[in-house]
């Protein structure tokens, strides 16, 4: 008789930590759909923004082609510091390839962090990168006619 109460007690323990045991897989798994849900609606906001600054650079380009920012006479003697050089001269170098941030960071040794900084640093001088957004990457480029400009007067100077 001790023997049955034992065991009904054991199984009662069993059906309890088994019910706990649900109750806990039917969180997680709420958990888990609520996640998924957020990572696809993120990964469209994601999306959205690439769209929207593709668009700012459209809108900040043809401007600067309207308000004549930037001709050649303004593009003399562009002092960049060293490693916005070594930025430049990566971007000069690479006839019509396109990078990304995260290659430009393999091959300099930098964050990507700091590559962002200074192409924005690079930009903010004048010399045209040209952004082209692929698969929600940005790849950067020098422009094709600041090359030739380059080649021609250099503009940018090394020391």
């Amino acid at each position: 008789m001790i023997e049955i109460d034992k065991d009904r007690q054991l199984k009662q323990a069993f059906d309890k930590i088994k019910a706990e045991m649900t109750d806990h897989l039917e969180a997680i798994n709420e958990n888990t759909d609520e996640i998924s849900s957020n990572h696809d609606y993120i990964l469209l906001l994601e999306k959205m923004i690439h769209k929207l600054n593709e668009r700012i650079d459209e809108l900040e380009m043809k401007l600067s082609d309207m308000s004549g920012q930037k001709k050649a006479d303004d593009l003399k003697d562009i002092i960049l510091k060293p490693k916005e050089q070594e930025i430049f001269l990566l971007l000069y170098s690479r006839t019509g390839d396109l990078l990304d941030y995260k290659e430009i960071s393999r091959i300099t040794g930098l964050t990507e962090e700091l590559v962002r900084k200074y192409i924005s640093g690079i930009i903010d001088k004048g010399i045209p990168i040209v952004k082209k957004y692929f698969d929600n990457k940005v790849y950067l480029i020098l422009d094709a006619d600041f090359r030739n400009l380059q080649a021609k007067n250099n503009v940018v100077r090394m020391k």
